[in-house]
């Protein structure tokens, strides 16, 4: 199938289909590498033996159902044995990006292993070079996913410069491999028909489950807020720090969204996330990831383990709040 009728069977939203490049190699203003033959990234040894790997990619599946078999960790590092330290690269061809996968989890091991036995091959299939960083918090304070992400995020762009970041829920999986793990011009989520909420989503604003920045969108929206402990609410900010920028946000490939959804024991709801979300309006420039440090920014354990990066991490919910304070004091107003 040529890639003109394949773009078409996708249906894929002009700012994720690649852009003609030079000869020379360039970059589009998302900082998202462009398929082109001379790559000013690529070194000359590279440039002689490989060229692009295929665009939009040749042999994916279409839609599957969940595999939700509990395979231990060695079954599934024997069969994905391509992947080394929760790293893969195509050995054939260069890749179109370099993804970053942050799973952020607390106690969610069986839901762990089903998300890699199901994620895994179909992203291989897209033929991306990425890299599954898995970050848990330590039990005691609530769960904040918000600042688990921004943790995933400095640690991913410590080991490699990232073209992506995929924010990715544990408990939701992407059933369909024509869902691809590409970043354009607009922040994307690319769950658009989740399972649990009737293959479709709860409500409009919904910025949850799967989506996709490129690094340099993360760092404008100043990434995730960190104020949110317990369940709910993040998304929601995440969502409004895409519009204060001024992007679209965008859903590519709704027709091919099909997510499934994971059983596991419900999280405590935060009791306090609507009054979060109002003051969000006024800190989220100094909420968020550049100020990640000075919340005790403790790593107990970065683990490079054989399908994903391990990051063990202690959040010290007081200090965060009272960081929240400080921020007010210093002239943020707060709207009741």
């Amino acid at each position: 199938m040529s890639n003109e009728k394949f773009e078409k069977k996708l249906a894929i939203r002009r700012d994720f289909v690649p852009k003609v490049a030079d000869k020379q190699g360039v970059e589009n203003r998302t900082g998202a590498r462009q398929t082109t033959f001379m790559s000013s990234t690529l070194e000359q040894k590279d440039i002689i033996s490989k060229q692009n790997c295929p665009w939009p990619p040749h042999d994916l599946i279409g839609r599957e159902p969940l595999n939700r078999t509990l395979f231990d960790p060695k079954t599934l590092s024997t069969v994905f044995g391509f992947m080394k330290k929760g790293h893969f690269k195509p050995q054939n061809c260069s890749p179109y990006q370099k993804i970053a996968v942050v799973v952020p989890v607390r106690d969610r091991e069986p839901q762990l292993r089903i998300f890699l036995n199901n994620f895994i091959p179909r992203i291989y299939r897209q033929q991306l070079e990425f890299t599954i960083y898995v970050v848990e918090q330590t039990p005691g304070n609530l769960f904040n996913k918000g600042m688990l992400i921004n943790t995933g995020f400095i640690e991913a762009m410590k080991d490699m410069k990232y073209d992506c970041i995929v924010i990715h829920d544990v408990d939701i999986l992407a059933e369909d491999d024509r869902i691809l793990y590409t970043c354009g011009d607009n922040p994307a989520q690319l769950s658009t028909k989740i399972q649990k909420y009737g293959y479709r989503i709860p409500y409009e604003r919904y910025f949850g489950g799967i989506v996709i920045f490129s690094t340099e969108q993360f760092e404008a929206i100043n990434g995730c807020p960190n104020q949110f402990f317990g369940w709910g609410g993040a998304d929601d900010e995440l969502s409004s720090r895409v519009r204060r920028v001024h992007y679209n946000l965008s859903r590519p490939f709704h027709q091919y969204g099909h997510c499934g959804s994971v059983q596991h024991q419900k999280a405590t709801r935060g009791t306090d996330r609507y009054k979060i979300l109002r003051i969000s309006e006024s800190i989220w420039k100094k909420d968020g990831l550049f100020d990640l440090f000075d919340h005790a920014y403790t790593i107990l354990e970065k683990q490079r383990k054989p399908l994903y990066v391990w990051i063990y991490r202690d959040i010290d919910m007081k200090k965060v709040r009272q960081k929240m304070v400080s921020y007010i004091h210093k002239g943020g107003k707060v709207h009741k």
